[in-house]
């Protein structure tokens, strides 16, 4: 790899957040990803999601953290050379991250001597669960020496590749794209998380459907079918849930769509269709809850 594209890779621009983040989406929303691995305390939630520029070094393990990438940015410290990922124990990459670059073609991990405790955590916990995603294990090859280049090669370097890459790269371009670190993006296959839904608590009052950014539930006819593919755990359905019906369990299988068959009832509080995994349920979610002395007609 060139020294200009060396340098051109180094160029980043400030950490922004998207209208996809959960925070902006849902005042309920517990989502904290960002913060539990901002290291640098950047990143404050009150009320609105905040970034403090300040103290902000543009790592770029926000960005990676967000289960629905809704952080645009560019990650500043991590170094590929042929196919593999160059150890640099200034960060240690996370489970998620070493799972989308293996998808992204990294097939090795470059080391001096030997990776410290944290990386060789990360690495076999990714070793144990490619296979579970159909892909061989990341190995380990011994680092290659760096490039040593001379001052005239680097302009003839230069003038060679600059003006073609220059009319093909905007700074723009050098963000990450829109979802490049949703891992449901690069697996398309499998599910990382099943949803559970208590049928006993839910009362199908559909704000999970309406907030959840992935689409995992849907109503098809009279069905309710649950994409279990979709789910990044994000959390929004289990925030705005006021009965505690459900459940995100991790699991890493086959991709599975839960079905469950829906009643179509009117109401005898309002008149109003609603649905109920219950046929003999007489009142929508909103009369069943409601004060009989509030707006009583008597």
């Amino acid at each position: 790899m060139s020294i200009l594209v060396n340098w051109l890779e180094s160029l980043h621009e400030e950490m922004s957040v998207t209208t996809k983040c959960s925070r902006v989406r849902n005042r309920k929303s517990t989502c904290n990803y960002c913060v539990e691995n901002c290291k640098h305390n950047a990143i404050e939630i009150n009320g609105v999601i905040f970034i403090d520029t300040k103290k902000c070094i543009l790592c770029g393990e926000c960005m990676i953290a967000c289960p629905v990438s809704a952080i645009e940015g560019m990650t500043s410290n991590r170094y590929f050379e042929k196919g593999s990922l160059v150890f640099d124990d200034t960060y240690t990459p996370s489970l998620k991250e070493l799972l989308i670059y293996k998808k992204r073609g990294m097939t090795s991990i470059q080391v001096a001597n030997r990776l410290n405790h944290d990386w060789e955590t990360v690495l076999n916990n990714a070793n144990q669960q490619l296979p579970l995603l159909d892909e061989y294990p990341i190995s380990i090859v011994e680092k290659v020496k760096d490039e040593v280049c001379s001052r005239r090669a680097f302009f003839g370097s230069f003038q060679k590749e600059g003006k073609q890459l220059v009319k093909s790269i905007a700074p723009a371009a050098w963000k990450m794209e829109h979802d490049d670190w949703k891992i449901t993006k690069y697996y398309p296959d499998f599910q990382f998380y099943s949803v559970k839904i208590n049928k006993d608590q839910c009362t199908l009052c559909q704000a999970c459907f309406s907030l959840c950014p992935e689409n995992v539930f849907q109503l098809e006819d009279d069905k309710l079918v649950i994409n279990n593919g979709q789910c990044v755990d994000c959390n929004s359905c289990t925030d705005v849930c006021s009965q505690n019906a459900i459940e995100i369990i991790p699991v890493i299988k086959r991709k599975t769509e839960q079905v469950e068959p829906l009643h179509s009832n009117f109401c005898q509080g309002c008149g109003h269709s609603f649905y109920t995994f219950e046929k003999e349920t007489g009142k929508c979610h909103v009369c069943a809850n409601r004060d009989p002395e509030w707006l009583s007609p008597n």
